[in-house]
């Protein structure tokens, strides 16, 4: 799992049979489909657990708990927090979630594009078909959004060093480590507010050099 290869672009599986994907920080779809997909159909993983989390919040800041408390996110919120800096975080911590509880219905509450959704689910695909979860901690923080007419793009540096894969049956660390755990990473998420006034993910990309360690 070399640096080049989290980079690459998360393509959808268009059939079967084809060569195994590899995977990033964030999925890397294009910009240009079309539909939205919080109906992007779940699938069962026999790994399924309970994804109850807690969240506790306190002045600037937010702590998302979950997996009895063996992982979570941390949230420093900016001064003047716009709304869509909370769907940004809200995505990470779905992601996140559907890797702790084994299973990705937490997917199904992201307002998302269907390309966008599908590269999502098959990020979190290729951790639950290995039967692998997260320990640990992951900061968001430096949460930023630009606005233009019906698009928007939300920025946040993703700090995931304190956070580590481990297998759901043993829960012995995976080696050898994914290297863009290493430092941290900017992750950006490109808006567009449909037509019903409700804005949805439409890409999801991710800069490995994009944020100061």
């Amino acid at each position: 799992m070399r640096r080049a290869a989290m980079a690459l672009v998360l393509l959808v599986l268009a059939g079967c049979g084809q060569p195994e994907r590899p995977y990033s920080p964030g999925a890397e779809p294009s910009a240009d489909g079309s539909g939205t997909a919080r109906a992007a159909a779940p699938t069962e993983s026999p790994q399924e657990g309970t994804g109850e989390e807690e969240t506790l919040k306190g002045k600037g800041k937010e702590t998302v708990a979950m997996g009895g408390g063996k992982f979570r996110v941390e949230i420093d919120w900016p001064a003047k927090r716009d709304p869509l800096a909370e769907v940004g975080a809200a995505y990470m911590v779905a992601m996140r979630k559907a890797l702790v509880a084994g299973s990705d219905r937490p997917l199904q509450d992201i307002d998302i594009e269907l390309t966008a959704a599908q590269a999502a689910y098959e990020w979190v695909k290729y951790f639950l078909d290995r039967k692998q979860t997260v320990r640990g901690v992951a900061r968001l923080y430096d949460l930023r959004v630009s606005r233009t007419g019906k698009g928007a793009v939300i920025d946040m540096c993703v700090d995931e060093t304190g956070m580590r894969f481990v297998s759901a049956r043993t829960g012995k660390a995976i080696s050898p480590r994914p290297d863009w755990l290493d430092t941290p990473y900017l992750q950006s998420l490109a808006m567009h507010r449909g037509d019903d006034d409700v804005w949805r993910i439409r890409d999801v990309r991710a800069d490995l050099k994009g944020c100061p360690a």
